[in-house]
C-alpha cells in the first residue's frame, strides 16, 4: 500500500475523525495530522499505557501488515497477531527481551513488517518501570536490524527520535492529544529502505 491508500484505509475504518492529511516530499508521501482521543480514562491502570482506541487507530493504518512486533508493551494485554515485547518478565510479555539488543534475537523475530515502540518517555518513567533509561537511536537501529525493507517504525514518544536518512523514509508524523493534563505525543512513522 502506498501513502494515500494507508491514509484512506484509516478513514474508513474511523470516518468519524479527521483524516489524515498526505503531504508530497522529495522522499515521497508523508502523513500528517493530529488524533485527538479524549478523556475516556477505562484505560488498564498501568502508568503510560496507550489511550483507548490508539492502537485500532494504527491497525487502520497498517491493515496490509496482521503481525505487528509491539516493544514496551508494558500492559498491553495479548492479541493475535500482536507479538508483545517488554524487559520486565511479571508483566508477562510474550518475549521477554531488552531492545536495545533485538539484533541478537533476529531468528525469532523473523518476517516482521511492522514495529510499534511506546518506550518510557522521562527518567521518571523510568524510575517507576524500573528499567534504564532508553536509547532511542540505538532502538531505533535495532528495530531496523530486524525489520523487512520495506517494513515499517511507528515510534509514539514525547520526542521524535533521531534516525539516519540513509536508512530511513519518514512517512508520518502525528500528533496524539487525549486530553487536559496528559502529554502531548508524537507518533513518528518511519519506513525501511
Amino acid at each position: 500500500m502506498n501513502i494515500s491508500e494507508r491514509a484512506a484505509a484509516y478513514l474508513a475504518a474511523s470516518p468519524i475523525h479527521r483524516p489524515l492529511d498526505v503531504v508530497p516530499t522529495a522522499d515521497g508521501d508523508r502523513l500528517e495530522g493530529l488524533w485527538v482521543l479524549g478523556n475516556n480514562y477505562r484505560g488498564s491502570g498501568y502508568h503510560g499505557a496507550f489511550p483507548p482506541g490508539f492502537t485500532k487507530r494504527i491497525k487502520a493504518l497498517f491493515p496490509d501488515h496482521p503481525k505487528i512486533l509491539h516493544l514496551f508493551s508494558g500492559s498491553l494485554p495479548p492479541e493475535p497477531g500482536v507479538v508483545r515485547v517488554d524487559v520486565n518478565p511479571d508483566l508477562k510479555p510474550d518475549l521477554c527481551i531488552d531492545a536495545h539488543v533485538l539484533s541478537h534475537f533476529r531468528p525469532v523475530l523473523w518476517n516482521v513488517r511492522l514495529i510499534v515502540c511506546d518506550p518510557p518517555y522521562s527518567d521518571e518513567d523510568c524510575d517507576r518501570y524500573g528499567v534504564c533509561r532508553v536509547k532511542r537511536n540505538v532502538v531505533v537501529e535495532e528495530c531496523r536490524t530486524v525489520l523487512e525493507p520495506g517494513g515499517f517504525l511507528v515510534w509514539l514518544d514525547q520526542v521524535w527520535p533521531m534516525y539516519s536518512k540513509k536508512n530511513w523514509i519518514l512517512r508520518g508524523l502525528i500528533g496524539v492529544v487525549r486530553s487536559t493534563n496528559h502529554r502531548t505525543r508524537l507518533v513518528t512513522i518511519l519506513e525501511k529502505k
